[in-house]
């Protein structure tokens, strides 16, 4: 009689550890861990730039360029008469993966183009949202107020392609 206790005791614990065991493997993981407030979801600013480092974080992917200006001929620069880097917030590296975008796909120098939601306190940082990103074949740039989706041989990275300057978004992320 006593092994039977055991054996029942011992079933209704393997039960239970059964039960719990499936509510947190069958339970959703939660997709946002932070805010995009800083960001203005609501608009893209088109850039086109000259890449300076990736950093594949697991978080977020980053890209960091200087913006050439409107005529293409040089890079945009800061008070300081330093290249005024952007650094731009995009998806996981595993997501980012999936699209082709890898810290070699982009080596420092190439020139880019994409959308960016823009910081709302005016700071050089922004995140990419659902922009494509296009890139010159290397070596290239666009002509004058252009953007690599213009550039005969530029490869498009995303889903989509540029967004219209300016463009209003309906919902942010």
């Amino acid at each position: 009689m006593a092994i039977k206790k055991i054996t029942a005791a011992t079933a209704r614990l393997l039960m239970i550890s059964i039960v719990i065991l499936s509510v947190g493997l069958l339970t959703p993981t939660a997709d946002a861990h932070h805010s995009y407030a800083m960001y203005d979801g609501s608009i893209y600013k088109i850039f086109t730039g000259v890449m300076v480092r990736i950093v594949p974080n697991a978080a977020h992917f980053e890209f960091h360029f200087v913006p050439l200006n409107e005529k293409r001929d040089a890079l945009v620069r800061d008070e300081k008469g330093e290249p005024l880097v952007w650094v731009i917030q995009m998806e996981s590296a595993g997501e980012a993966f999936k699209q082709g975008i890898t810290k070699d796909s982009f080596p420092k120098g190439m020139v880019i183009s994409m959308g960016v939601h823009p910081r709302r306190d005016g700071k050089p940082a922004g995140d990419r949202g659902d922009s494509g990103i296009y890139q010159c074949p290397m070596g290239s740039v666009p002509k004058p107020g252009l953007h690599c989706d213009s550039v005969e041989g530029s490869k498009l990275f995303g889903k989509t392609g540029l967004p219209k300057e300016g463009a209003k978004v309906s919902a942010n992320k």
